[in-house]
């Protein structure tokens, strides 16, 4: 018979896990300040080289490259004005601004929405 590879099936790994993540999501939580002002949203975010809890896709996706500079984005996001399948209208649309600033070490943005759909995890 072969031997099966190593699944983490025992309950107290799979608790372990959750913790590992619960803690992971605080420390990266501390480095994000959310303010909201009714339908207002400002989110600051830092992020630094060396932080402890990064995943491999964080590193290469983040900083992969070496970057200097400042930077601007719009982007459009689905609204709270309309539910149901009206929620996808084009009348649904607001925008999304984001700053950002990339140091060699460090990088700092800054995005301000208005009436714009979020998803807390």
């Amino acid at each position: 018979m072969r031997k099966k590879r190593n699944i983490k099936t025992n309950d107290d790994s799979i608790i372990n896990w959750e913790l590992h993540q619960k803690l992971r999501s605080q420390r990266l939580n501390k480095q994000i300040l959310r303010i909201n002002l009714g339908a207002l949203r400002i989110r600051l975010v830092f992020r630094h080289r060396f932080e402890k809890y990064m995943d491999l896709s964080d590193t290469h996706s983040m900083w992969g490259k070496w970057e200097l500079g400042m930077w601007f984005k719009k982007s459009m996001c689905i609204g709270t004005k309309y539910t149901g399948k009206n929620m996808f209208s084009k009348n649904n649309l607001f925008p999304d601004y984001t700053v950002g600033v990339n140091l060699l070490w460090f990088k700092v943005w800054m995005t301000v929405s208005w009436n714009v759909l979020e998803f807390r995890f």
